[in-house]
Order: structure tokens, then sequence, then C-alpha cells
């Protein structure tokens, strides 16, 4: 048997921009992801001598369906299409996958736009890429990515970078050093399919991608000198915005507060991360982002949050 341990990253949005939408009907959109150090365990074991199955096994989640799961759907199409393409190459070998099991360690909080679930089939995939020994070129395990869930393409090259379309079209960027952030999540998950839907509604100010490509140009040749970063968002921070915030709000309205908390608290930025309701707010030292978690903490309206300290990689 063979045996692999990774470890899966969660991310942030740095922001989120809806550029009107695909024929297909899916929302355009332009952002940067960046991975954070929190990060779940994921261990995949292949046994080529076990009946053929994929096992997918979570601390936490005995009651979910294993194939409902992204990294069981990681596998399985991982397998389908490499099965595939022997047909097409018409070569002599046809695959029998072999026994896969997944053990997750959970740390990413589900249902809070932090990627935790993109991020393990993610794992998943370039596991078996490896095993197989590559057999599927840079586009094709993007497409086979892509088709699992619109975040798994970032996780499959992480750091920093720019995602466009659904989320399939990753550009990796320069990172902007190692901000100290806190992340508050509520105990409330955010409906994605009705963020979108009621995202639609409202009137969603222009795009300039120009002015969007400057900024992130600028905060990376701050790299680590976060006083200089600081300058820089504190002055830009009308482009650092998450079209989906709103909706976001709507639905679960202790993030407002949890965001003006962290804006009182002196964060350089405090914003809902993907389709939420996961709120983060970056700090300068990590002892500014400590005292944060200490007085928000203390606050009675915020008794059913999760508290997260953590940084950029």
């Amino acid at each position: 048997m063979d045996s692999y341990e990774i470890k899966a990253n969660a991310k942030i949005n740095l922001f989120l921009k809806i550029c009107g939408k695909l024929p297909n009907g899916y929302h355009k959109l332009f952002m940067v992801m960046q991975e954070i150090d929190i990060c779940d365990d994921v261990t995949v074991n292949i046994d080529q001598d076990r009946p053929a199955e994929i096992a997918v096994i979570c601390d936490g989640m005995d009651n979910t369906d294993p194939k409902k799961n992204l990294c069981y759907k990681a596998a399985d199409r991982f397998y389908a299409r490499y099965h595939k393409k022997l047909v097409n190459e018409k070569t002599k070998y046809r695959i029998v996958f072999p026994y896969t099991e997944i053990v997750l360690t959970k740390r990413i909080p589900s249902q809070a736009g932090m990627g935790g679930g993109s991020s393990d089939a993610a794992a998943v995939l370039m596991t078996l890429q490896e095993h197989f020994g590559d057999p599927f070129s840079e586009e094709e395990l993007n497409e086979i990515a892509v088709n699992i869930g619109a975040d798994v393409p970032f996780f499959l090259y992480g750091r920093t970078a720019f995602c466009e379309g659904v989320g399939e079209v990753v550009t990796p960027i320069e990172g902007f050093g190692k901000w100290p952030m806190l992340i508050v999540k509520p105990a409330e998950g955010v409906s994605t399919p009705r963020s979108f839907a009621e995202a639609d509604k409202l009137s969603i100010e222009g795009f300039d991608r120009k002015l969007y490509e400057d900024l992130i140009v600028s905060l990376c040749q701050a790299g680590n000198d976060l006083d200089k970063a600081d300058e820089i968002i504190r002055s830009n921070r009308y482009l650092f915005v998450n079209d989906l915030q709103t909706p976001g709000i709507e639905e679960v309205p202790v993030i407002r507060d949890i965001i003006d908390m962290l804006d009182a608290e002196d964060s350089s930025l405090s914003l809902m991360t993907g389709s939420g309701s996961a709120v983060f707010g970056l700090f300068r030292t990590e002892d500014l982002a400590k005292k944060a978690m200490e007085h928000i903490s203390a606050d009675p309206r915020f008794a059913s949050c999760s508290f997260y300290l953590t940084n950029m990689i």
C-alpha cells in the first residue's frame, strides 16, 4: 500500500468582483485568492491489492454521504478521466482503479468561504497525479478540477493568484507578505446560490481591471513592509470589496457587526471571504491581532463565533 500525507490550506479572498455572466449562466468573477496557514490534513492510501473502492473517512461527518464529499468526486473523476485517456490513446492497458482511502482531519471551518472542501479535493487530485506518474497536463488537470468545484483550480497552484472566469483561470502572482490576521466565523453559514442571486439584484459598480492589477502590483512590491502595505490598502479600501458581502450580511447580520468590530480594532482591511460567512481582519502585527481577538471574543454578541489567529503563507 502507498500512503501520502498532505496539508490542505485554507484561503481568503482579498477581493471578489462580479463582472457579469457567462453564456452558461455562471457568474464571471475577478478576484485574488490567498492561502493562509490554517489547514486540513489529508491522507490518501492507495492499495492495488484490494477491490476497487473509494472510501472517505472524516471525523465529525459520520452522517454525511461520502459520495457527496469533494474528495470522493476528485478521485472518481480523476479515475474516469484517466480511463478515458488510456482508451483514447489505444493503450493495451485498461485501468481498474485501486482501493483508494481518503482520511480527512478537518480544521478549516465549513460554510466559511475559506475553501476547505476545495483544498482537500485539490490535494487528492495532486496526489493521484503524482502516484500515476503525471498522466495529465496542467490544462487537463485544471479541467478536472473546475468540474469538481470553482475554487479547486486555485488550490492546484496555491499561495497567491488572480482567479477569473468561474475560478478556473488562475494566474499565480508574487505574495503580499506574511500578514497576521484574525478570522471570525459565525455559527451560521451563508447560502452561496442565494448570495449570487441577491447580488444580481444589486447595482454593482463598473469594473476597472487595470486599476486592480496596478493595486496588486503595488502590494507585491511592498512585500513584508506591512506599514507601507497598510498605507496602500487604506488609501484604496474602496477597491477591496466582496460583491457577495451585502447578501451575506442580509442573511447573517452578525457579519456586519464583526466587520465593524475589526475596523474598530484598527485592522488594515476587514472583509467577508468568498461567499461567507467567515470574516477576516488584516493586522500589521500579531499583537494587534491577538488584542482584537481578546476584545471581540469577550463581546456577548459573538459568543457563538469561532476565532482563528493565522497568517498568510
